[in-house]
């Protein structure tokens, strides 16, 4: 079969998904519409910030966990992203049962990937897994249960975006009536007046994209996509978590959360990241966007901006430690011949007139962020 017709079978499949959990109820169980709760889906790329996002979403008196759904070309691949999650949601039996999907390993376009050790280390979860069974059976197709809790949810939801935005972006492609079902889009991605975060000393030194940061960066075309899509969106790029380092005060604060299974694990990811020497180049990117999607007062500078997110073509071949372009698929999301993007801005979010206006957070206040996140674990 020539390999474009095995991309329009793909994609062929991914609708069917859709229409048939549109049509169903499975997981529609775990859709409640609990009063004075927020309901809320958390698509996530399950790194170390996305875990610490998580748990405090899952330990939120606010928010109505709907799901989780993780992008494949994250930085856990998707059968220990799966795992993971699952192990992660565990933690608090309540909510143990909430679904979990995953979706396309690949960016709809494009040659971006994380660095392979990167990826090594979120899909270990610091050891955390190690007594676990090594492979989940199976998981539901991410955007399939996107659209599912979507569609069954008697009120509009509100989506954690943590990761790329590819699994949000096929939803909107494939069945944009479901926007309709989106209360807001609350994103941890872009840098707008800020330098992106692409170049990290040992790992990226010589990428030349100096303006995209990571999550948009992954996946320019689903970030384009759901930008122009006409859901709202609420920003908190690299200028507002760039101003919210981790700090050695902060992570012997949580040594107040072991009271508790979920605040143990807590405690223990940020002092992985103490020991591990990065907390001097970490900032509360995830965590940051997860209190304030719940918590918008706690933005103390929001701008609302037009902006648009670049995916042209170009040279970029992707990161020389990521994945070879040998393994990417031949097609792009939309059938055509994959292509390199633009090696000097893809994913760059960039001010224009003609853009989509945003919220943008610009700064957050760093002290009441830190109290909400503790407090709401379970800290005195």
């Amino acid at each position: 079969m020539p390999l474009r017709s095995v991309f329009s079978v793909g994609l062929g499949l991914v609708l069917l998904a859709l229409l048939q959990v549109e049509s169903a109820t499975p997981g529609g169980s775990s859709v409640q519409d609990l009063d004075g709760r927020v309901p809320i889906i958390v698509d996530t790329d399950m790194g170390t910030d996305d875990w610490l996002a998580l748990s405090y979403v899952m330990s939120s008196t606010k928010a109505n966990l709907l799901g989780v759904t993780i992008v494949g070309n994250g930085l856990a691949p998707c059968i220990e992203g799966v795992r993971n999650a699952r192990y992660l949601l565990g933690l608090s039996p309540e909510i143990a049962d909430r679904p979990i999907g995953c979706g396309s390993s690949w960016p709809m376009d494009g040659y971006a990937s994380y660095p392979q050790t990167w990826r090594r280390n979120a899909a270990d979860m610091m050891g955390e897994t190690a007594l676990l069974p090594q492979h989940e059976a199976s998981y539901v197709d991410g955007p399939a249960l996107l659209a599912d809790l979507l569609a069954n949810s008697p009120k509009p939801v509100l989506i954690l975006a943590v990761g790329s935005m590819t699994n949000i972006a096929t939803v909107l492609k494939l069945s944009p009536h479901l926007k309709k079902k989106v209360k807001a889009i609350v994103s941890m991605g872009g840098a707008i007046y800020a330098e992106g975060n692409l170049r990290v000393s040992g790992f990226t030194d010589t990428i030349r994209n100096t303006k995209a940061e990571w999550n948009y960066y992954i996946d320019p075309v689903a970030a384009q996509i759901v930008f122009e899509s006409g859901v709202p969106i609420k920003l908190v790029p690299l200028d507002a978590t760039n101003r919210v380092p981790l700090t050695e005060v902060f992570i012997r604060r949580t040594e107040q959360l072991r009271k508790a299974v979920l605040g143990e694990f807590v405690n223990r990811t940020f002092t992985w990241i103490s020991q591990s020497g990065n907390n001097g180049e970490y900032y509360h990117w995830d965590p940051l966007t997860a209190v304030i999607s719940l918590n918008p007062d706690l933005c103390n500078e929001v701008e609302r901006v037009n902006l648009v997110v670049i995916a042209d073509a170009g040279n970029d071949t992707g990161v020389s430690s990521g994945q070879p372009m040998s393994l990417f698929p031949y097609s792009s999301f939309e059938g055509e011949r994959r292509k390199p993007l633009n090696d000097d801005t893809a994913g760059a979010t960039v001010l224009s007139l003609t853009g989509t206006s945003v919220d943008v957070c610009l700064s957050a206040d760093a002290a009441a962020y830190e109290d909400n996140f503790l407090a709401t674990l379970g800290a005195d």
